[in-house]
């Protein structure tokens, strides 16, 4: 059997992976729905008259304080989460990856460095070290992508430095030195592809760890600006509407709960879908 047939076989016997699965997948559709501009109504777009308006057939999950749809600033704001933590993690996983791959093959003096400065990040909590960088560089979804990429980078290099430490000792690196091959080359075909099923694991977890980063920036005011539709300043605004406007509470909330529980799920049944002690159980 292919590896990529033994892994889709091995997913599909996750009640973990199947279930997250079905949920990432239903929001990315969503994304794809607000990217398409296939909302039922512009996100923006007030309807005064229809102000506090509860769940009915022309407003599937009714109106905010301003009139205007939630059920299409919740399709815009997955989109606008999704985006935000996809290109932070996306940064973080390129960068710190690359880092710990260089620091677990060449070690010394290089390793010790990256490593102490990845300390000095871990000495923070995550959230308090994004909302500090993304007060100094100011509210923007742009600004919290990158907060969210700082933060994540030294988590990804450390998840790519450990397998690294064990592999270049093995026969196959040290025979490929002794060829004279290229250090970059040697990381690349030798190295990398034993490390990728930890960088895809962790990838997938640290999307739903951003996701919940950038939904409290926004809650904060410090993440997407209004007008924008964020799923954290949605929540916050309708703090005062939980008791008698609750779906303009509940819908953003719920979403956010599940986006996170989706690629926590998903990501713990890659994980054992893609760790080689299972493969002949």
């Amino acid at each position: 059997m292919s590896a990529p047939r033994s892994l889709m076989r091995r997913l599909g016997a996750s009640p973990s992976a199947v279930a997250g699965g079905i949920i990432v997948a239903l929001h990315l559709v969503a994304m794809f729905i607000a990217v398409f501009g296939i909302t039922p109504y512009p996100p923006a777009e007030q309807h005064p008259e229809s102000r506090l308006q509860g769940p009915s057939g022309a407003f599937l999950l009714g109106t905010d304080q301003f009139g205007r749809d939630v059920l299409s600033r919740v399709l815009d704001g997955v989109r606008l989460s999704l985006q935000v933590s996809i290109v932070a993690v996306a940064i973080a996983a390129v960068i710190g990856s690359t880092v710990g791959l260089a620091a677990g093959f060449f070690g010394r003096r290089f390793d010790s460095v990256t490593m102490r400065v990845a300390d000095v990040f871990f000495a923070f909590p995550a959230i308090l070290l994004a909302l500090a960088i993304v007060t100094a560089l100011g509210p923007g979804w742009r600004n919290t992508a990158i907060a969210i990429a700082v933060v994540y980078t030294p988590i990804f290099a450390r998840v790519a430095r450990g397998p690294v430490l064990s592999l270049r000792t093995r026969e196959y690196v040290e025979a490929a030195e002794g060829l004279g091959f290229h250090p970059a080359r040697i990381l690349v075909v030798h190295i990398l592809p034993n490390v990728a099923a930890a960088i895809i694991v962790q990838v997938s977890l640290a999307l739903s760890w951003a996701i919940l980063t950038e939904s409290s920036l926004s809650f904060l005011g410090l993440g997407a600006q209004p007008p924008q539709a964020s799923l954290g300043l949605m929540i916050s605004d309708s703090r005062v509407l939980a008791t008698t406007a609750w779906w303009n509470f509940a819908a953003p909330a719920v979403v956010v709960a599940a986006l996170v529980i989706g690629f926590n799920m998903f990501g713990d049944g890659l994980r054992d879908a893609l760790d080689p002690t299972r493969e002949n159980r």
